[in-house]
């Protein structure tokens, strides 16, 4: 993929992916904090006293301990597209905020029917949970908020009735306090997920940019060198593997006469040429060096010849347009394929091409030799 095509192409994957890490991290999160409802709810219970409650006890517990596990069986794709990713996220948020609400009632309830230091003990568990939502939870502002609101308030209004009016205020300065939190967890999660998305960009251009020729965008030796040995591999398990190597006839007189600025015009525009003859899937064009290119194909010797022809009898009838003027160029082509009874390695097989190149020039050049197969 040319490098400008890379590039609009990881931009246009940058939604998604911030999506994804966010998925991941909110399932990571919710569960983590699951578990600890259930405990919660035992402990409420174990401080109020189990005779009589240990059939409520454990139904509650069980409930709670069910959303819990829940929260692990949220299961999404390995690549999940947007709409995918998105509709994970409202499984886990729902699935949180369906605990919230239950706490919220739980609260509420042990409130009303349990004797102290039950009442006590819920209570500080609604405002551990509320602050762990605003720092954990904090992925999604609106979920977040409603989570902590469902956790916080029915204690507020029990507290504001209950009690005095002065402690429901307290209570309402700390929910707003976790509020405030989860606003400021959210600005400096969603800083960090997107430096971090780019700084993954970064990284993947400066691979990409490791592996292509500056000059004519084409992949460069490196990248060749690894595709070859793939393409072998493959060849090794019963496919079809073909190296042509080209070399623009003459290129030295090209510089010399015309200049260096027209001669690397010149390679960019075989560059093109080589492109459409060779970008369909399983080809690779790379640019070895100087005027030499490699071209990896998965294709038996006869197809890879046949082609390597019809680009040779292209570049001969059809010169490159550079600098709006027709620049005859030929060029000579080895060509070779994947034997596994003569070739060891991908060294062996680039041995036998550049011989058969060499062999094309010695021929009188602008024509296609092809490796013996003896």
């Amino acid at each position: 993929m040319p490098l400008t095509e890379f590039i609009h192409a990881r931009a246009a994957l940058r939604t998604r992916n911030l999506l994804i890490q966010e998925l991941q991290e909110t399932r990571q999160r919710a569960r983590l904090g699951g578990f600890f409802y259930p405990v919660a709810v035992a402990l409420t219970f174990i401080v109020a006293g189990l005779q009589g409650r240990a059939l409520q006890a454990g139904v509650l517990t069980t409930a709670f301990l069910g959303l819990a596990i829940l929260r692990i069986f949220v299961r999404v794709p390995a690549a999940p597209g947007e709409d995918e990713a998105r509709r994970g996220l409202q499984v886990v948020w729902a699935v949180v905020l369906a605990t919230a609400v239950a706490w919220g009632a739980f609260s509420a309830w042990s409130f009303n029917v349990l004797p102290e230091p039950a009442p006590m003990v819920a209570l500080l568990f609604s405002g551990a949970f509320g602050m762990a939502m605003a720092h954990t939870m904090c992925m999604r502002p609106l979920p977040s908020a409603m989570a902590i609101l469902c956790l916080m308030v029915p204690s507020l209004i029990l507290l504001w009735r209950g009690v005095a009016p002065g402690v429901g205020v307290m209570w309402a300065v700390y929910m707003l306090y976790m509020l405030m939190v989860m606003r400021r967890s959210h600005r400096e999660y969603r800083t960090r997920l997107e430096l971090e998305e780019d700084l993954r960009q970064q990284r993947d251009l400066f691979e990409k940019r490791s592996r292509i020729d500056g000059l004519t965008g084409l992949a460069n030796r490196r990248e060749f060198g690894d595709m070859l040995d793939a393409g072998i591999a493959r060849a090794r398990d019963g496919g079809g593997l073909s190296l042509l190597i080209l070399d623009v006839d003459h290129f030295k007189r090209i510089n010399d006469t015309l200049g260096h600025a027209v001669g690397d015009a010149c390679l960019v525009a075989l560059a093109r040429r080589l492109q459409q003859h060779f970008g369909s899937a399983g080809d690779l064009c790379a640019r070895l060096g100087g005027e030499e290119f490699g071209i990896v194909l998965e294709a038996e010797g006869a197809v890879a010849f046949e082609r390597a022809e019809r680009l040779r009898r292209d570049l001969e009838a059809s010169p490159p347009v550079v600098e709006g003027e027709d620049r005859p160029i030929t060029a000579s082509i080895g060509c070779g394929t994947f034997d596994h009874a003569r070739h060891a390695d991908a060294d062996a097989l680039y041995r036998e091409v550049d011989a058969a190149l060499y062999r094309a020039k010695l021929d009188g050049r602008n024509r296609t030799e092809m490796v013996s197969a003896t």
